[in-house]
Parts: structure tokens; C-alpha cells; sequence
């Protein structure tokens, strides 16, 4: 049985403003540079997972795509929005640090993270835990 060994080394890390409050981390291999990028849009799972105060959700994305990474609660209430951009492919991330598009501190509780990017849909669960 062959094995497959996945290998990520960072050559670049920048961080950019997104929106108050959010950090957004774009991450750059010399794979990425020499034109490998990932196979197919994904959704990572949050770290950590329960959290509190903020979590970082990372994604790949495929092609070169308008994404929208947006979190609700529990009631499909729309909380805030994370990402609205026209984004390049490869592996990016986000930290959200708790706050509704109110920027007040949201409560205890489930709360789901939903990318819509290269026509896709994709979306986890998390938990913010006081």
C-alpha cells in the first residue's frame, strides 16, 4: 500500500485586515508559488474547538472565486460575516474573535461557519464555551 505524505512549508505569512475585529491569514508554500494549488474548495474544522474567546477557521480554495464565510447560531440567525472577497486559490485562514457585525461578544453556545466559494457551499459546526 503506497503511502501519501502531505507537507506544508511556509515560506510567506501575511496577515491583512479583513474586518473589524478579524485577522485574515494567508499562507504561501513554494508548492502554491510554483503553481500547485489545492485540488478542491474546503472548509477546515475551527481550532480550537470548543473556544473562547476567538477560533481560527482555515480553507482552501480551489480557483479564483468570490468567498463569503459568514457564522449563525443555533437558530440560523445570521451572526456576523468573516470573509466577503474575491479571493486567489490556496490555503487561507481566518480568526473570528466572538463578536456579532455589532462587534458585542456573542454568547455561550453552537454557532455554524458556512463558505460559500467556486460554487460551493460548505459548513461545520462550532462551540464558543464560557
Amino acid at each position: 500500500m503506497d503511502r501519501i505524505e502531505k507537507r506544508f512549508v511556509t515560506k510567506k505569512l501575511s496577515i491583512n485586515d479583513c474586518n473589524d475585529g478579524f485577522a485574515y491569514i494567508s499562507f504561501k508554500s513554494e508548492d502554491i508559488e510554483n503553481g500547485i494549488v489545492p485540488v478542491q474548495t474546503e472548509l477546515g474544522n475551527n481550532y480550537p474547538n470548543p473556544f473562547n474567546p476567538t477560533t481560527t477557521i482555515s480553507y482552501n480554495i480551489a480557483n479564483e472565486s468570490d468567498v463569503k464565510l459568514e457564522v449563525y447560531n443555533i437558530r440560523g440567525q445570521k451572526v456576523t460575516t468573516v470573509v466577503n472577497e474575491r479571493m486567489q486559490p490556496g490555503y487561507h485562514s481566518v480568526i473570528w474573535d466572538g463578536k456579532d457585525k455589532h462587534n458585542k461578544q456573542v454568547s455561550s453556545g453552537v454557532y455554524f461557519y458556512r463558505l460559500k466559494a467556486d460554487h460551493k457551499t460548505l459548513t461545520k459546526k462550532m462551540m464558543l464555551l464560557k
